[in-house]
C-alpha cells in the first residue's frame, strides 16, 4: 500500500475547514505522519483502537503533551467531519461511525509539569556526551545538549539555525533564530564559551555545504534540515545512552531547565523572562514558583515537628 484513500479526504476536511494558514500547515503535518503509519500497518478503515495505538506510539517516541493534544485535535476532526458529511460526500460505510467520539484529549496542564533536570543530572550529561564523541554525530548531539541547556532554545528554532545565523557582536558570539510563530530570523541568543568551543569541534568534522547548523548522518534524506521526529528519536536515544531514560525527560524539557536553572542559579525575573523570551512575565512565573516549591521543605520540617530525635528509620 503506497497511498490512502484517506488523503483525499483530508484535503477536503481541510479545505472546507475555516482555519488560518498556520493552523492549516500544521494539520497537514499531523495528518500526513498519520496517513504514513495507516499505509506503513496496512490500515485501509481505521478502528478505535488504531488511533489510540498511533497515539501511544507518538507518545512512546517522547512527543510532548501539547504535540499529541494537536495530533488528536486533527485527528478528531477529521473523522468528526468525515461521519457528518457520510452520506454528502457518499463515503463508505466504515466512516458513517465516528470512531474517536470516545477517544479523551490530553489535558494541557499551563504549569510546569514537565520533569527538568536537577544540576547533577545536566552535568552529568553534558559530560557523557562530551567524552564519548567519537563520529561525527557524536559532536553534533553533544553540541547541541549543551546549547539546548544554556540557551533555553526550543527543539524546532535548534532544527532551523542555520550557519550563517551564526554572527559577532561586540565580541560576543550570537545565533540568531527563527522564534516560535516567527516567519524571520528576528531574536538571537547568546553563546557561551563552551558552546562555542562545542561547535568549532562539530564544524571542524563537517565537509558537507548543508546551510544548517546541524544535520542527519547514517539515513539517507533529500531534506537538508533534521525532521522533527529524527530530533526526538535522537533526544531520547541519548537520555538512554546516559543513564537518564527513566527521567521522563524529553527534548522541551531542556528549556523548561533552562529557564529553572538560570532562577536556581540567582538569575531574576525579569532576566529570566527575556533569556527564555517570553512575551508575558505569567509565563515566567510558572518556573518562579517552580523553584519556590523546590526550596520549600514543609515535609520534612514536620516530620522534625512530629518526631524530633524519634524519627522512624529502617
Amino acid at each position: 500500500m503506497n497511498k490512502h484513500s484517506i488523503e483525499s479526504l483530508i484535503l477536503n476536511y481541510l479545505a472546507e475547514k475555516d482555519i488560518t494558514s498556520g493552523t492549516y500547515d500544521l494539520y497537514i503535518r499531523i495528518l500526513k505522519q498519520y496517513t504514513k503509519y495507516l499505509i506503513d500497518n496496512q490500515i485501509v478503515f481505521a478502528k478505535t483502537r488504531d488511533i489510540i495505538n498511533y497515539l501511544e506510539w507518538k507518545r512512546g517516541q517522547g512527543y510532548t503533551t501539547h504535540w499529541l493534544y494537536h495530533q488528536t485535535t486533527a485527528i478528531k476532526g477529521l473523522y468528526r467531519y468525515l461521519s457528518s458529511n457520510q452520506k454528502r460526500l457518499k463515503l463508505p460505510e466504515e466512516y458513517a461511525q465516528n470512531i474517536t467520539e470516545s477517544i479523551k484529549n490530553e489535558r494541557i496542564n499551563h504549569k510546569v509539569s514537565k520533569p527538568i533536570l536537577t544540576i547533577e543530572q545536566a552535568k552529568k550529561l553534558l559530560l557523557f556526551t562530551k567524552n564519548n564523541r567519537k563520529y561525527i554525530w557524536h559532536y553534533r548531539d553533544y553540541a547541541i545538549f549543551y546549547l539546548m541547556i544554556t540557551t533555553g532554545l526550543r527543539s524546532v528554532e535548534i532544527r532551523r539555525a542555520k550557519r550563517k545565523d551564526l554572527r559577532i557582536v561586540d565580541n560576543q558570539l550570537i545565533l540568531y533564530i527563527q522564534g516560535k510563530g516567527r516567519r524571520s530570523t528576528d531574536d538571537f541568543v547568546k553563546i557561551s564559551k563552551g558552546v562555542e568551543e562545542a561547535l568549532n569541534d562539530y564544524f571542524k568534522k563537517r565537509k558537507d555545504k548543508n546551510p544548517y547548523l546541524f544535520i542527519v548522518y547514517r539515513h539517507r534524506t533529500t531534506n537538508p534540515m533534521i525532521s522533527r521526529s529524527f530530533f526526538n528519536k535522537m533526544i531520547q536515544r541519548i537520555f538512554k545512552e546516559s543513564g537518564l531514560e527513566d527521567t521522563g525527560i524529553t527534548a522541551h524539557s531542556l528549556r523548561h531547565t533552562a529557564a529553572t536553572l538560570n532562577l536556581l542559579r540567582g538569575g531574576t525575573l525579569e532576566s529570566t523572562r527575556q533569556f527564555m523570551r517570553h512575551t508575558n512575565m505569567s509565563t515566567t512565573l510558572i518556573y518562579a514558583h517552580l523553584v519556590e516549591r523546590m526550596k520549600n521543605d514543609s515535609e520534612n520540617l514536620i516530620e522534625d515537628y512530629i518526631l524530633g530525635e524519634d524519627k522512624i528509620s529502617d
